[in-house]
C-alpha cells in the first residue's frame, strides 16, 4: 500500500525465478491468489478491493497518496527479484498484503510494519499461517532494523511507497547500511527519474546527490496505474536500491556533500557562489574562496555539479572549519 505507513542482472535480462520451499498453505487455497499458471488479471484482482476496504473501515486517503497494490503479477515479479527464498524481509506498509503473502509463503523471516491499526489487524490474520511472519504496528521510521529482526545479518526492505514518505524511507534505509543489503521499492515514476537523474537535467536535485553518495540505484520495471486501487494518475517504477558509500568518501564527507547540494540547488537560478552564500550563510567573498579551494567555477549553477565535485566542495568546506555551521 501507498500511505504513511550495481546489480548482477543486466537491464535486458529477466531476473531468475527464485527457488521456493513448500508452503504450509496451498497457493490454491489462498484468498484471491489464483493458480500459479493463471494468475488473476489486474482488473479482476482490483474488483474486490473496495468491498474489503469497506469491511475494514478503511478509506484510501488521497492526501496521503494511498494506493493499494492489487495485481498479483506485479507482486510475483517483485518477489522473483529476491533469489534466496529464506532471505529475511522487512516490508514497509503492507496494506492488504498482496506482496506480503507472496514473500512470507517461502517460510523466511518476514516482518511487515503497518501504521494503520485496522490494516495491521487484517495482516495479522493474513500472515497467521506463516510461523516466521509477523506484523509490527507503528511507524517504520521509529524502528531500526535491529529491533525488527534482531538476528545478525542483512535484510532486504520492500515497500510500495507514496511520494510523501519516499525520501524519509530512503534516509531510514541508507542510514542502516550495515543491516540493509538492498531494498526493492515501488515509487512514482517521476520520483524514480529524480533519483537516477544526471547533472544538468531538470530532474537532477539534492535528492539525486544524496542517493548517489549513498547507494546504487537500478530501475527494475514499470508498473501501470491499473495495478492499484484507487487507480493513480501516474505510472510507478520498481527500483533496486543497494546501499553503498560513494568510493573514496567518508561518512562526514558524504553528509557534508549532501548539505552542499541542498545549499547549491536551493536557488536554481543563482550562480553557485550566490547560492552557497545564501544557503550556508556565508559572506560573498567567503563563498568564492571556498569554491576556489574546491577548484570550481563560481559562476556555474549548482545543478551542473557532479557527485565528485560536490565531494570536493565538501572536503574544502570541512577543511575550512565548516564555515556557516552545520545548519
Amino acid at each position: 500500500m501507498r500511505g504513511r505507513s550495481g546489480s548482477r542482472r543486466g537491464r535486458s535480462r529477466k531476473p531468475p525465478t527464485r527457488p521456493r520451499e513448500a508452503s504450509s498453505v496451498s497457493r490454491a487455497g489462498r484468498r484471491g491468489a489464483g493458480r500459479r499458471g493463471a494468475p488473476p488479471s489486474a482488473s479482476s484482482a482490483t474488483s474486490g478491493v473496495p468491498a474489503r476496504l469497506r469491511d475494514l473501515g478503511v478509506r484510501p486517503s488521497k492526501r496521503l497518496g494511498q494506493n493499494f497494490l492489487c495485481d498479483p503479477r506485479v507482486a510475483r515479479r517483485i518477489a522473483d527479484w529476491i533469489e534466496d527464498p529464506l532471505e529475511p524481509i522487512v516490508e514497509i506498509g503492507p496494506g492488504l498484503g498482496a506482496l506480503s503473502i507472496e514473500l512470507a509463503s517461502t517460510g523466511r523471516p518476514f516482518v511487515a510494519v503497518e501504521l494503520d491499526f485496522r490494516l495491521a489487524e487484517h495482516m495479522e490474520e493474513e500472515l497467521r499461517p506463516f510461523p516466521k511472519a509477523r506484523v509490527v504496528r507503528g511507524d517504520i521510521l521509529d524502528r531500526p532494523v535491529g529491533a525488527l529482526i534482531p538476528e545478525a545479518g542483512q535484510v532486504t526492505v520492500v515497500g510500495n511507497l507514496p511520494y510523501s514518505i519516499t525520501t524519509p524511507a530512503l534516509e531510514w534505509i541508507l542510514g542502516q547500511k550495515e543491516r540493509v543489503g538492498r531494498a526493492l521499492l515501488m515509487v512514482q515514476r517521476e520520483f524514480a527519474e529524480r533519483l537516477t537523474a544526471k547533472p544538468g537535467s531538470k530532474e537532477y536535485g539534492s535528492i539525486s546527490v544524496f542517493v548517489g553518495l549513498n547507494a546504487h540505484i537500478k530501475r527494475c520495471f514499470r508498473v501501470s496505474p491499473g495495478a492499484f486501487y484507487p487507480r493513480p494518475e501516474v505510472d510507478s517504477t520498481v527500483l533496486e536500491v543497494t546501499p553503498r558509500p560513494y568510493p573514496g568518501t567518508s561518512a562526514e564527507e558524504r553528509e557534508a556533500a549532501s548539505r552542499m547540494a541542498r545549499a547549491a540547488m536551493g536557488a536554481r537560478r543563482k550562480t553557485l557562489a550566490n547560492a552557497l552564500a545564501r544557503g550556508l550563510g556565508l559572506a560573498a567573498g567567503e563563498a568564492r574562496a571556498l569554491l576556489e579551494e574546491a577548484r570550481l567555477d563560481p559562476d556555474r549553477r549548482g545543478e551542473t555539479l557532479s557527485i565528485p565535485e560536490f565531494a570536493a566542495l565538501a572536503r574544502a568546506w570541512i577543511g575550512r572549519g565548516r564555515p556557516g555551521g552545520d545548519g
